[in-house]
């Protein structure tokens, strides 16, 4: 009895490949969009060492996340709502980055201006640029 409850499963095996089962990347996937929406808060605060973690914390979960999506891809198919998920992921991802840049960017220009580089001797601006610039041309109007 049991050999034929083993046989009528066989064939639905078979005949019917079974959907990949993808809790683990749902888990992983979780903890990425988690890790996302923390990298974003922490990106608020002006604490360096709690966006650092977060910064690292993302990217162990993604690496995470990317070893099970490959699990699943070499098992069978992926679902499609899974790769929406993880395509949605990765948007944000870019978004935060391109943002970070930036925000990086303001920054900088907003520290040149407040302090600005030490100009280069040869510079035509600096002390002794006017002395290396020579007499010039003087171009008379007619």
């Amino acid at each position: 009895m049991t050999t034929s409850h083993s046989a009528s499963r066989a064939p639905a095996q078979a005949g019917n490949a079974l959907p990949p089962d993808t809790s683990e990347l749902e888990m992983s996937l979780a903890a990425v969009e988690l890790a996302i929406a923390t990298l974003g808060h922490t990106l608020t605060r002006p604490d360096i060492a709690a966006i650092e973690a977060a910064s690292t914390t993302l990217h162990d979960a993604m690496r995470a996340a990317m070893n099970s999506f490959a699990q699943v891809a070499r098992r069978g198919t992926m679902p499609l709502a899974l790769r929406t998920r993880f395509a949605m992921a990765n948007g944000q991802i870019a978004a935060q980055r391109e943002a970070l840049f930036r925000a990086t960017s303001i920054v900088e220009q907003g520290l040149e201006i407040l302090i600005p580089r030490p100009m280069a001797e040869t510079s035509v601006y600096s002390a002794s640029g006017a002395s290396q610039r020579g007499p010039g041309r003087m171009i008379a109007a007619s």
